[in-house]
């Protein structure tokens, strides 16, 4: 009579397996930090270059100023160059700095979080197109820096007066703030 067959894997094969299991993910999860990383950073740029093409689009299509800001809650404005916990594009045709009405918000904008920073040139709280899409002053840039460990610059969003947004990607530089 055949001796019956067994069906599973052994202590050996199961031990074995658990073994390449960790190797791989000890190798593995360092390399998806970095991606991670990678790609809160292309987000981060896309959606600011995005947000302030928006703005200035909009200033164009309804004939009436609108401006981004920095936002920490969504309705209001900040009032200083930090652009980390969001931002806000708001109407604002009385040039009061700030959305009169909750109304007026038209697009809101969460954190970045994740060990960046977003921080905007010196006296430069917000941006502001008019009606022809002009952001009339002095250029702004919207710093991105890597604020783990050696703080490092990544690049920066520049809208010029004419309201031309673009982005700089930069070879890890220190971080001007």
């Amino acid at each position: 009579m055949p001796t019956p067959r067994r069906h599973g894997f052994t202590l050996v094969e199961l031990m074995a397996t658990l073994a390449v299991l960790v190797t791989l993910l000890t190798l593995g999860v360092p390399a998806f930090a970095g991606l991670q990383q990678r790609i809160r950073v292309a987000t981060t740029f896309h959606l600011l270059s995005a947000s302030l093409a928006s703005a200035r689009i909009a200033a164009v299509k309804h004939g009436g100023a609108v401006a981004v800001c920095p936002s920490s809650d969504g309705r209001t404005c900040r009032g200083n160059t930090i652009w980390d916990d969001g931002w806000i594009l708001f109407r604002d045709p009385a040039n009061a700095g700030r959305p009169l009405a909750a109304d007026d918000v038209l697009q809101v904008f969460d954190g970045v979080g994740g060990g960046l920073a977003l921080r905007s040139t010196r006296g430069r709280v917000r941006v502001r197109f008019t009606p022809d899409g002009w952001a009339y002053g002095s250029n702004i840039s919207i710093r991105l820096c890597d604020v783990r460990g050696e703080r490092r610059h990544l690049g920066s969003v520049v809208v010029n007066n004419a309201g031309r947004t673009r982005s700089e990607r930069l070879e890890a530089t220190a971080c001007p703030f």
